[in-house]
C-alpha cells in the first residue's frame, strides 16, 4: 500500500487540545516532519474577530455577524511556506477531523516558523517542552511540560502530578 504524500500522526490529546504531527513524502521517498497541526476547543461564542477578513465588514454592524455556540481553532504551524495547493489539502484534512458539529464554528490558518526544525529535534527528547512551545499559538495557552513522557503511551494526556 503506497502512502500519501501528506499524513498525520497523533502526539498529543487533551480534552480541549490535540498535537498531531504533519508528514510529508519527499520525491526521495522518505517521509519528513514539515510541522503540527493544533486543535483547539475554545468553549466559546465565536467572535468577529475570529475573523479578521471580516472586520472591515461589520464594523458598522457587529450586532448582524452571526454567531456559532462554540469555535475551534486549527492552526498548521509549519517549518517553510508551501503551494497554495498544499494548504488546500492540508485544510480538507484538517477541517475533517471537526466538520460537521452543529451551531460550532471552525477557523484555519497556518503559521511558518523557520526556527521550527530546531523543535522538531527535541521531540524524542523532551516532546513536552515543544508542545508547550506550540500551545503558545493558542488561545488558552497551557503548559505541559510538567507532564509526565509516560503518558504518552495513553490515549489522552492530563496532569498527572
Amino acid at each position: 500500500m503506497k502512502m500519501p504524500e501528506v499524513y498525520l500522526i497523533g502526539e498529543l490529546r487533551m480534552k480541549n487540545f490535540e498535537i498531531f504531527r504533519l508528514m510529508q513524502t519527499k520525491e526521495d521517498g522518505w517521509n519528513y516532519v514539515i510541522g503540527f497541526l493544533l486543535i483547539e476547543d475554545c468553549n466559546r461564542k465565536s467572535r468577529i474577530s475570529d475573523y479578521p477578513f471580516l472586520e472591515e465588514v461589520y464594523k458598522d454592524t457587529p450586532e448582524e455577524f452571526d454567531t456559532s455556540e462554540n469555535i475551534i481553532k486549527l492552526q498548521a504551524v509549519i517549518t517553510e511556506p508551501m503551494a497554495e495547493e498544499d494548504i488546500e489539502v492540508l485544510e480538507h484534512i484538517s477541517v475533517s477531523l471537526v466538520e460537521f458539529k452543529e451551531q460550532t464554528a471552525v477557523t484555519f490558518s497556518v503559521i511558518v516558523r523557520e526556527d521550527l526544525n530546531e523543535l522538531i529535534g527535541l521531540l524524542d527528547e523532551n516532546p513536552f517542552a515543544v508542545y508547550t512551545e506550540l500551545l503558545l499559538y493558542t488561545e488558552a495557552k497551557p503548559t505541559v511540560s510538567h507532564f509526565k513522557k509516560e503518558s504518552l503511551r495513553r490515549l489522552l494526556q492530563e496532569d498527572s502530578s
